[in-house]
């Protein structure tokens, strides 16, 4: 099933780079809209490049993929937006680790200098857009980005950039994840160093937004793939309970996870396959340490993707991407039940992460 799987969606990865003049970001009436520079999802189009390149690699396909990195090359100036790790993690780094070639990890390294232009040291956050109206707020997200930082750090001996960033994951930890392993989407923060949690694009400030609860999970579970540092390895495996135990009975999860089990709540497909993904890494993290427990993140994210296999894979190969049935923005009304780059990139960065399941080498490639 999970090989027949990837193997479809690596069919539909060739679709759109054979279809898509632009970079596909996500659907609207099943149709993809277009971005020219990448938006902050051209990285995860590339990511499936890579993924279908590692499949069967040519000199061919290699330099088309090079040709898309080149589009997103002008970003390496943008010190706006905190997506730097999705930018340049899966196009990058990853392309990087597979090629070795250097001009890859100098844009990545940008990325991650940009990153550092928005770190705040008084709050100890890094701001997620530097713009009008976001004055001082930081969110949850940014966890999945912190890990390029300490990539690029760990190349090139930057220690300032190592504390930098463990900084501002441990203010994520500490600000954005409540004591039942919850999580707040937003912190806004004040000079004098008022916190206070939100949401943006969950229910309400006191709920769980679902994608929200999937890029913390896999975040902290990646920062202790880079840093060993248990207290990482401890929050990830918090983090990924809730998840677990706020599915719905399809063990895939409402957009807002205030909504459980109501049918009548739209889905956020997205976040099952960041979360399944997530819940991979964990399962790798854990097979030395504890082999039993291991097994469990990895039967739990198997659940979750065969649930995704049987109700969001396309049926069509010209109509919306690999996985349907995201929510991108419910509160906005933007993105109801359509494909999102970010939902069909880790959709099928899990079922890899599932087929080279005890494999460093292959599972060593990705950011």
């Amino acid at each position: 099933m999970f090989e027949k799987a990837y193997q479809k969606g690596l069919k539909k990865v060739s679709w759109m780079d054979d279809n898509l003049p632009d970079f596909p970001h996500i659907t609207r009436g099943g149709r993809w809209l277009l971005s020219k520079e990448g938006h902050w999802t051209g990285g995860f189009f590339i990511g499936l490049l890579w993924l279908r390149y590692l499949e069967a690699p040519d000199e061919i396909q290699k330099g088309r993929i090079l040709h898309w990195i080149g589009r997103i090359e002008k970003r390496t100036a943008d010190n706006k937006t905190h997506d730097m790790g999705f930018l340049f993690g899966p196009s990058c780094a990853f392309g990087y680790r597979i090629t070795g070639n250097e001009t890859l990890f100098k844009m990545a390294r940008c990325g991650a200098d940009n990153m550092m232009d928005l770190f705040n040291e008084r709050s100890g956050f890094i701001l997620a857009w530097d713009e009008k109206g976001y004055e001082g707020t930081s969110i949850v997200d940014t966890a999945m980005n912190i890990p390029l930082m300490l990539w690029v750090a760990e190349k090139t001996g930057d220690n300032k950039m190592t504390e930098t960033a463990i900084t501002a994951a441990d203010s994520i930890l500490a600000h954005n994840v409540r004591p039942d392993g919850s999580t707040y989407h937003t912190v806004v923060w004040d000079e004098k160093g008022h916190v206070r949690g939100g949401t943006h694009q969950g229910y309400s400030n006191e709920s769980c937004w679902s994608r929200g609860q999937a890029w913390a999970l896999y975040g902290f579970s990646n920062m202790y793939r880079y840093t060993g540092d248990e207290k990482y390895l401890k929050a990830s495996k918090k983090l990924a309970e809730y998840f677990w135990e706020h599915l719905d009975h399809h063990f895939l999860p409402r957009w807002d996870f205030i909504f459980q089990n109501n049918d009548d709540q739209p889905l956020d497909c997205s976040a099952a396959g960041i979360g399944a993904s997530g819940m991979l890494l964990l399962s790798e993290n854990l097979r030395l340490l504890d082999g039993a427990e291991s097994g469990i993140w990895r039967e739990r994210a198997e659940a979750i993707l065969r649930a995704l296999i049987e109700n969001a894979l396309y049926e069509e190969i010209d109509k919306y991407g690999i996985i349907g049935k995201v929510t991108v923005d419910y509160p906005r009304r933007s993105g109801i039940l359509e494909s999102s780059m970010y939902g069909d990139y880790y959709f099928m960065e899990a079922l890899y992460r599932l087929k080279f399941a005890g494999n460093a080498e292959k599972l060593g490639l990705l950011y």
